[in-house]
């Protein structure tokens, strides 16, 4: 900025001035970038002017990105102000050091943000919308609306004909179809009451909807349909939004969170909010060490009433001289013994810092029960709080954050194992021969035939016709169309299969299962309208394959991505999942089966069929059946001895019934010999 003899120079912004040039002030001397920079530093009397009348500052002169705003979005007005001889003042806003500068008043505009707080629709009208920078709108419509297919929700066809025409046929096959929306009719009680509501079953901005009509080649779609049920936020309307679809949004610790739902679930690791209401609040997120103390006093309560039990039954009354029911039994003492190794043996194949009861503040005392030094077992949650719960559960850990344990068996043998990985899982895929072009024309009733995981040998429940919605798409619309369209068929959702369809790094349309391993394919077949071959250039499908490896040098199955241990080896029934990486050497998974684990184990053991208590139980059954036969078969003797004492006393009596008829005959007999003589 240069003035002459006569000239003078002032910078204002919203009536505030930042700075002033008198005559006779050489380009260089007077206001510069940096001058004025300095002038808006703090502290300042420039810089509090312009706060007091509610304009901010960012950037600098300098840099060449200084910007004043207004916080009530009010217009604001930059002047230079001019004084002297029409050549006086050279420089200055948008002019050279040579350049005269006659003064200038320049006024930003604030610009306008319509929104509704209802999801209503806006309307702008007035006399003339266009000369305030507005476009007029109507009743239903919305202005710049966009619509992106999600592939992750599916899409389908739904077939309206003379069957069906009438709203209650279109509400029943939209129900029907299940295509994630439902179809109702509502009545205002206008004299044209009904009108037919679309509502979708999912949440969040994603769940918008888009609706288009098709005729069956070459016959055009019903004129009638086409203007009652057309629907584009991004073009025709014929319906009117009355609900639009929106995100959950929230800040967790100034970081702003979206959602599709109202369960939000990645914004906290490990926690889930449900969020019901706008506002704020205050979340504290702690380890729950109540429940895990109460768990394990529940464990110290459980065998001790085992222990009482088994001393009880096994043990000698002295005061009522008696003896329990399994006094001097083998297979109780056996149980006792077992037990009580089990609970002082150190756990094996820990990584942390806990093996032992001892180390958690539970030990044995005197008459053999458990108990529990609360002091000692806060310290030991307070500083290992992740082994408290691998000290009583069976648990996997692995060095490999794409390697995670999965599950176990009785029969898996505690330990640290190397994981080596010769293949990785992949999926079945089709990849196309050749990029598409930028734009892709599905013509209505296209039609293909996908089988989808197929097995040996085939299956027609694997296999059906999947309908492409008709237009014209781009390269990344068409995948997510053939993606929702393959997956909305009822046939592959009911079976809980699905594809992926992407775009890869040369612009080739990708469609993979989303299913990992041998039992992982896709094929595809011509039904009508656009081939397979149009998209794929007749690529050929290649099937999955599964993971394999070994781990801990024994040999192990793969089945997709899931790797589990052989039966007789060390690694029985251990299931670890690879879900990416590198083939070769994939660090170590060390497994461990805790106090509680080993217990319920050793108790299924000796309780199923071959175990110790069911032999035992199963025995002292056969000695009373035994006992019984016995009993049975001496009583079948005693009521055989007294049949026999029975008829031999008959017999007897019989006899000496016989010998006193025998002997009153005699006497008779001899009686009147006696008196005959």
């Amino acid at each position: 900025m240069a003035t002459g003899a006569d000239g003078g120079y002032t910078l204002s912004v919203g009536g505030v001035q930042l700075a002033a040039q008198g005559a006779d002030v050489a380009a260089g001397d007077g206001i510069t970038a940096a001058s004025i920079d300095t002038a808006l530093t703090e502290p300042s009397t420039v810089l509090t002017a312009l706060t007091n009348a509610g304009i901010t500052v960012s950037g600098t002169a300098a840099g060449g990105d200084l910007k004043f705003t207004r916080a009530d979005g009010a217009n604001l007005v930059v002047e230079e102000a001019v004084t002297g001889s029409p050549a006086a003042v050279n420089g200055g806003i948008g002019k050279g050091g040579g350049e005269v500068n006659g003064g200038s008043s320049t006024t930003a505009v604030s610009g306008i943000s319509l929104s509704s707080t209802d999801a209503s629709p806006i309307t702008i009208a007035g006399s003339n919308p266009a000369l305030a920078g507005l476009t007029a709108g109507t009743g239903g419509s919305y202005l710049g609306g966009t619509f992106a297919q999600d592939a992750n929700i599916a899409s389908g066809i739904v077939t309206i004909d003379s069957t069906n025409n009438t709203l209650e046929g279109i509400r029943d096959a939209v129900n029907k179809a299940g295509l994630g929306v439902t179809a109702t009719i509502v009545s205002d009680g206008s004299a044209n009451p009904y009108h037919l509501v679309f509502t979708s079953n999912a949440t969040g901005a994603n769940a918008s909807m888009k609706m288009t009509l098709s005729g069956d080649d070459p016959d055009p779609a019903d004129s009638a349909l086409v203007d009652m049920l057309t629907y584009d936020p991004a073009g025709t309307q014929k319906m009117t939004q009355t609900s639009a679809a929106q995100d959950t949004k929230l800040s967790v610790n100034g970081i702003a969170v979206t959602s599709h739902s109202n369960n939000v679930g990645e914004a906290i690791q490990g926690v889930t909010l449900t969020v019901t209401q706008t506002g704020s609040s205050t979340l504290n997120v702690s380890k729950n060490t109540g429940t895990v103390k109460s768990n394990v006093e529940a464990f110290v309560k459980a065998y001790n009433d085992l222990n009482g039990t088994l001393k009880k039954l096994t043990g000698y009354n002295a005061e009522t001289k008696t003896g329990g029911a399994l006094q001097g039994d083998s297979t109780a003492q056996s149980v006792q013994s077992q037990i009580r190794r089990m609970m002082t043996t150190g756990i094996s194949g820990l990584t942390g810092d806990i093996t032992t009861l001892g180390q958690v503040g539970i030990s044995f005392d005197k008459d053999g029960t458990l108990s529990l030094d609360s002091s000692k077992f806060q310290k030991a949650m307070d500083k290992s709080f992740d082994d408290i719960g691998a000290l009583f559960g069976a648990v996997g850990r692995s060095t490999d954050s794409l390697v995670s344990f999965t599950s176990s068996t009785s029969a898996t043998k505690p330990g640290t194992y190397d994981l080596s990985i010769t293949q990785l899982a992949t999926q079945g895929a089709l990849t196309g021969a050749s990029a598409l072009a930028a734009s892709t024309t599905i013509a209505a009733n296209t039609t293909w035939a996908v089988t989808l995981n197929d097995g040996t040998p085939s299956s027609a429940k694997n296999t059906t016709n999947v309908t492409i919605p008709a237009g014209t798409y781009t390269a990344t619309e068409l995948a997510k169309v053939v993606q929702s369209s393959i997956n909305g068929a009822s046939a592959f959702s009911s079976a809980g299969s699905a594809v992926t369809a992407t775009i890869d790094t040369d612009g080739k349309l990708v469609l993979s299962s989303a299913k990992y391993g041998s039992a992982s394919n896709i094929k595809l077949a011509d039904v009508s309208g656009n081939t397979v071959d149009s998209l794929f250039g007749g690529a050929t499908p290649t099937a999955g394959l599964d993971v394999a490896g070994t781990l801990g040098g024994h040999p192990v199955t793969g089945s997709g991505q899931t790797l589990t241990g052989l039966a007789g080896t060390d690694v029985e029934g251990l299931k670890v999942e690879v879900t990416g990486g590198a083939i070769g050497d994939r660090g170590t998974v060390s497994f461990s089966q805790g106090y509680a684990y080993q217990l319920n184990n050793l108790a299924t053991t000796m309780l199923g069929k071959t175990g110790q208590i069911t032999s035992r139980t199963d025995g002292i059954n056969q000695s009373i059946k035994d006992v019984a036969k016995q009993r049975d078969h001496f009583a079948d003797k005693l009521t055989s001895v007294e049949a026999r004492y029975r008829k031999q006393y008959s017999a007897l009596d019989v006899m000496l019934t016989n010998m006193q008829a025998t002997s009153s005959y005699l006497t008779q007999q001899l009686a009147a010999i006696a008196a005959n003589r």
